[in-house]
């Protein structure tokens, strides 16, 4: 399990998500902007998957969830 903040996924506050993988990570994580950032939600969820921005943010989150430490 691993603890990430909303912030760390690139959001704007320091709320604590809690997953067990990325794909998890990533799910909560959108949960958690739907309800505290709709604003930003949909902006990323009207952003296609290859535009330039969330690969960018793809590649940021992926070397954040490597570096966060495994939590029991």
């Amino acid at each position: 399990m691993k603890k990430m903040t909303c912030r760390q996924m690139g959001g704007m506050c320091d709320e604590v998500i809690v997953a067990h993988t990325p794909d998890e990570m990533m799910e909560k994580g959108m949960d958690h902007l739907k309800v505290a950032h709709p604003d930003m939600a949909k902006s990323v969820e009207a952003m296609p998957a290859t535009d330039p921005l969330m690969v960018e943010w793809f590649e940021t989150f992926q070397e954040e969830w490597d570096k966060t430490p495994e939590e029991e």
